[in-house]
C-alpha cells in the first residue's frame, strides 16, 4: 500500500514547529547524576499525553519524593494523587511506572540506568523494552533522546496524526508505525522528526477512543497491549 512521504510532512512541520526541534535536558532530575533515568520517568509522563503536561507532572514528582527509590516504592494511588487523577491514564500510568521501577530494582539491585550508555544502542533499547510495564513509546524515547539511538517514539496520539496525513496504513499500530518510519529516515534524522511530530500532536491533538484499559502502545505488564483508535477532532 502506498503511503505519503514522511519527509515532506517533516519539512512542513519544520516551518511551523522548528522551535521545538531541539532536545532539552530531562526536567525530572530528582537525582542529577541520573539523566537517563530522568528521561525514562519523563517519557512515562509524556506517553499518551503532551510534553508540557509531562514536564509539569515531573515537577510535581520532584516535590513529592527525594530520590528515584522513593518513587519506586510509592503506591499507584499515591502517584495518581501526585500527578492528579485527571491526568490522562493516571491509574495505568502509575501502575506501569511502579512496575518498571521495581523490575529495574530487582535486576540491577538499585534504581539506576547508569549501565545503559555502555551497552550497544539496540541492546540498551531491548533492556528498556523488557522492563515490566514499559510502553514501546517510552523505551524508544529514552533510546532516541538519552542514548542517541535510532528509534522513533509513537503513541496513539502521534499515530492519530500520522493516520490523518496518510503517512502510515489505516490499520497501523504505534509499533508498526514506529518500525516503518525508522526504516524511512536516516541515522541522525529521527530526533528532529520525533520532536516535530510531538509538537504537532501537542498543538493539534486528536480525540482517542479508549478500548479496555488505557491506550496501549506496547509494553508488557500492567495495562493492555491493544492500541486505541484515534479520531480526528
Amino acid at each position: 500500500m502506498t503511503t505519503a512521504d514522511p519527509a515532506r510532512l517533516i519539512r512542513r512541520l519544520r516551518e511551523r514547529y522548528g522551535h521545538a526541534a531541539t532536545p532539552e535536558p530531562a526536567p525530572c532530575a530528582i537525582e542529577p547524576d541520573q539523566p537517563v533515568l530522568a528521561e525514562f520517568v519523563r517519557s512515562f509522563m509524556v506517553w499518551e499525553s503532551t510534553l508540557s503536561a509531562g514536564t509539569a507532572a515531573c515537577r510535581k514528582l520532584e516535590k513529592a519524593v527525594v530520590d528515584f527509590n522513593e518513587l519506586r516504592v510509592c503506591l499507584p494511588d499515591e502517584l495518581v494523587r501526585v500527578i492528579g487523577p485527571r491526568y490522562p491514564l493516571a491509574p495505568e500510568r502509575a501502575q506501569r511506572l511502579r512496575a518498571a521501577l521495581n523490575d529495574l530494582y530487582a535486576r540491577q539491585h538499585s534504581v539506576s540506568l547508569q549501565h545503559l550508555p555502555a551497552l550497544g544502542k539496540r541492546e540498551a533499547e531491548a533492556f528498556l523494552a523488557s522492563l515490566n510495564g514499559v510502553p514501546g513509546f517510552v523505551s524508544a524515547r529514552v533510546t532516541l533522546l538519552a542514548l542517541g539511538g535510532h528509534a522513533l517514539p509513537v503513541d496513539s496520539c502521534i499515530l492519530g496524526k500520522l493516520l490523518s496525513e496518510g503517512i502510515v496504513p489505516a490499520d497501523a499500530t504505534p509499533e508498526s508505525a514506529a518500525g516503518s518510519l525508522e526504516r524511512r529516515f536516516r541515522a541522525g534524522e529521527l530526533a528532529e522528526a520525533y520532536l516535530l511530530l510531538q509538537a504537532w500532536s501537542d498543538a493539534e491533538p486528536v480525540h482517542l477512543i479508549p478500548v479496555g484499559e488505557g491506550a496501549g502502545g506496547g509494553g508488557k505488564g500492567p495495562g493492555r497491549k491493544d492500541p486505541a483508535r484515534p479520531r480526528s477532532r
